[in-house]
């Protein structure tokens, strides 16, 4: 065996290995782990999920005293399928005296025993309070009806106010039922 002792370059260049292991023992072992653990109990992200969390309960909440305030309100009668005309006389009641006025309707389907109608409407008036009032009406139609999409602009680059002409895009749809004996030409009739 050989018994020489190391020299001075041979015992710094093991001090630089065992000084390197040890770095990366450091780093693999200790570093890492802290930093994973430190990730695990990160509490800004569940702050972030609290806030969010709470915000949806607080909206549940309105809606749910919503729908107890409003739980004997109406929604317009559901007419029997094909009460196209009626539905049309409605809209002309609500829209009386609005000049710039375009309603298309979209073929109607049937869901179980729910016929679906929507009519896009496009119109412009001054103010905008005009808007809200016939926003109001739709609402209240004599028709159930829902507003499944509103889109308002204006021909000002400002806040909208009562001197500006507003641009209104709304699809209204109307929902009509069936029975047994009606007679379903014209439906587009949808599975579940």
């Amino acid at each position: 065996m050989l018994k020489r002792g190391l020299t001075l370059r041979e015992k710094i260049l093991l001090l630089v290995c065992i000084l390197i292991g040890l770095g990366i023992f450091y780093y693999q072992v200790i570093y890492k782990s802290f930093q994973n653990s430190m990730e695990a109990y990160d509490i800004s992200n569940i702050q972030n999920q609290t806030v969010i969390l709470q915000a949806q309960v607080a909206r549940k909440k309105t809606m749910q005293q919503y729908l107890v305030d409003h739980k004997d309100d109406t929604y317009g009668e559901l007419a029997m399928y094909n009460n196209l005309s009626k539905e049309i006389g409605e809209l002309a009641r609500i829209f009386e005296g609005i000049d710039n006025l375009s309603i298309s309707w979209s073929d109607p389907t049937l869901l179980n025993k729910t016929v679906r109608r929507n009519a896009n409407v496009s119109f412009s008036v001054v103010g905008y309070q005009k808007v809200v009032d016939l926003v109001k009406a739709i609402k209240n139609c004599k028709y159930r009806c829902l507003i499944s999409d509103l889109s308002i602009s204006t021909n000002r680059d400002r806040v909208l106010d009562d001197n500006s002409t507003v641009s209104v895009r709304i699809v209204i749809t109307f929902f009509e039922m069936v029975d047994d004996n009606t007679n379903l030409e014209g439906l587009i009739i949808l599975n579940n």
